[in-house]
């Protein structure tokens, strides 16, 4: 169970440096394929302008970040069952080290797909790398179905789709 007290909204116009600061506090940690180079600034002030950056607060700290991709290389993987123009991405999902093994990761997926239903997208298409264990089974555990493998930036990962609207 969450605590009610953690807040998921868009981030702010000052955030993009505590989001940056999450991802580099999970660098280097088990299950983790990031690098120094990504995620990085650029992905941060890209989903904040297009309003596709939200974070979890708890209280003014950021514990959490996930992200939207409306387009992505991900269209072009040939597994996918649901291929639609309204078919987006969840990308740069984040928990903070202190934060994690609390469901936080599950709240923050499941929010984004209710922010993603609003916008009218029928479906989720998303990568967790293989050797990323809590990842998969927090998309499995919220309905992501596997629909294949595939090797990527130099790993290899995880595809799961989700339909949210038919």
């Amino acid at each position: 169970m969450t605590d009610p007290s953690y807040i998921f909204t868009a981030a702010g116009a000052g955030d993009a440096d505590k989001v940056l600061a999450l991802y580099q506090s999970v660098i280097g940690r088990e299950f983790c394929t990031w690098n120094e180079f990504y995620p990085g600034m650029e992905e941060i002030r890209a989903d904040y302008a297009s309003g596709n950056l939200f974070v979890l607060r708890d209280g003014t700290e950021i514990i959490g970040a996930i992200s939207i991709v409306p387009e992505n290389e991900l269209d072009e993987l040939e597994f996918w069952k649901i291929r639609d123009d309204s078919v987006a991405e969840i990308a740069r999902v984040a928990v903070s080290p202190g934060y994690q093994g609390r469901g936080l990761a599950l709240k923050m997926v499941r929010e984004a797909e209710e922010i993603l239903k609003s916008r009218g997208c029928c479906a989720v298409h998303l990568l967790a790398a293989k050797i990323n264990i809590p990842a998969c089974h927090t998309y499995q555990k919220a309905g992501y179905q596997l629909m294949g493998e595939c090797d990527m930036y130099e790993h290899w990962f995880c595809a799961y789709e989700k339909e949210l609207l038919r």
